[in-house]
C-alpha cells in the first residue's frame, strides 16, 4: 500500500467518493475517542441531533 497513513486509513474506510485535495468523501468510522474538556460537548452535540448512541465498534470516554 502507498501513501502516508493518513492516506492509508482513508482508503481504508472510504465509503463514498474520490480521495483527493479538496474533495468531499464518506468514510465508515469504527472508533470514537471522547475526552472531558470536549467529550461533554460532543455529547450534547449528538444530543441535540436526536441520536441517542453512537454506531462504532468501539466508542470510549475519557473523564
Amino acid at each position: 500500500m502507498k501513501g502516508t497513513i493518513t492516506e492509508q486509513v482513508l482508503r481504508a474506510h472510504l465509503v463514498e467518493g474520490e480521495l483527493k485535495p479538496g474533495s468531499e468523501i464518506g468514510i465508515k468510522i469504527d472508533q470514537t475517542l471522547l475526552q472531558d474538556a470536549t467529550g461533554t460537548m460532543a455529547c450534547l452535540e449528538f444530543e441535540t441531533m436526536g441520536k441517542s448512541r453512537v454506531k462504532t465498534e468501539l466508542s470510549v470516554i475519557y473523564v
